[in-house]
């Protein structure tokens, strides 16, 4: 039986991060806390489901797993991570914070580039794609996500009792997220399966779409098999 697979958009993007990817529902969390964001979305979930998060997608997916166990069919998370922020972390989101309040557009440009490999920066129209979505989001969504994400539980304990299958995909390249943290994620699902793309940074989904949309489509076969 193929289950929905509904996807979870990180911190600045939104549907158009998801496009060509084999999924079925698109959310873009706007609740001022990552418990209020799984609230609104397990809200709308049907009886079984699958989750696919990006960034901080993945967190919210692991509040949602945390909440209804039990009708989660699987589990994919990219670009993510299960910790909670350290305290130099939550420095560098009060810095963005006051940054975006100050001079969105600026950041929002500096943002772009960080978040894609040196390759896909090369990439003149994924750039500007990449940029045009920071500006829809906008300063006001981007403090709330920042602020959301800073003050989130560890999930970290969640992940050996998630008996699905599981995908646990990254860039090599990701200069937000550790790859070290997506290899540790992977290690403790008791049925994951890691991929990481070379030459990739933080949206997989962009910069390299061919081999994402593979990853998620093999996860899916896995659910329906």
């Amino acid at each position: 039986m193929d289950v929905p697979v509904i996807a979870i958009c990180g911190i600045a993007t939104d549907e158009a991060s998801w496009q060509g990817m084999p999924v079925d529902r698109i959310f873009v969390p706007v609740e001022p806390t990552i418990e209020a964001m799984a609230d609104a979305i397990a809200a709308e979930l049907p009886a079984r489901f699958a989750l696919c998060g990006h960034s901080m997608g993945g967190y919210v997916a692991l509040e949602i797993a945390a909440r209804i166990p039990e009708r989660l069919a699987g589990l994919a998370l990219l670009s993510s991570a299960c910790t909670a922020d350290g305290e130099e972390t939550k420095a560098g989101r009060r810095t963005a914070i006051a940054q975006a309040r100050a001079d969105f557009p600026a950041l929002a440009d500096r943002l772009a580039r960080a978040m894609l490999s040196r390759s896909s920066r090369a990439d003149a129209g994924l750039l500007s794609g990449t940029y045009a979505m920071l500006m829809r989001c906008g300063a006001e969504r981007f403090a709330q996500q920042q602020a959301a994400a800073m003050t989130r539980s560890d999930r970290c304990g969640l992940l050996a009792t998630l008996a699905v299958p599981a995908l646990v995909l990254a860039g090599e390249d990701d200069g937000i997220v550790a790859p070290d943290r997506t290899r540790e994620m992977a290690a403790a699902l008791p049925e994951a399966v890691l991929h990481m793309i070379p030459g990739c940074s933080h949206i997989p989904q962009r910069e390299a779409p061919v081999a994402t949309a593979a990853a998620i489509a093999a996860w899916r076969e896995r659910m329906a098999s």
